[in-house]
């Protein structure tokens, strides 16, 4: 019995070449080494209720250090995951592995609190 449609699982490749967009709801102040994001809070029947009655902040904020900020800012440029993988290697002097490694890791959590997403290229059998 099958309960739910299982997504086909993405290669290593499907991947790399995604390209990574930013979210369009969001604002960002640039400081000095860090970068503040600014996210919305969203809107919903059952939140709208629970801020009738707890303090509940409209935006939620996200420092980014120094590196996770360049990492943003690539991602502001709308280029594939192995272009940023490939620039902050090349500007840090790191190891591929270890780019990918470190990008992949930011990405990650990027995506998770809704700051990023990825466009993923049309596969041709299915």
């Amino acid at each position: 019995m099958q309960f739910g449609h299982r997504k086909p699982a993405l290669s290593p490749e499907d991947v790399y070449q995604a390209k990574v967009v930013v979210n369009t709801a969001l604002r960002t102040d640039e400081q000095e080494r860090q970068t503040v994001i600014v996210i919305p809070r969203k809107k919903s029947p059952l939140i709208s209720f629970l801020a009738f009655f707890l303090s509940t902040p409209k935006e939620k904020k996200v420092v980014l250090d120094e590196l996770g900020s360049e990492v943003f800012r690539y991602c502001r440029q709308e280029l594939t995951v192995s272009e940023i993988v490939a620039r902050f290697g090349q500007k840090h002097n790191f190891s591929p592995e270890y780019s990918r490694q470190n990008v992949l890791v930011y990405l990650r959590t990027l995506a998770q609190r809704g700051i990023i997403g990825f466009l993923m290229k049309e596969r041709k059998n299915g």
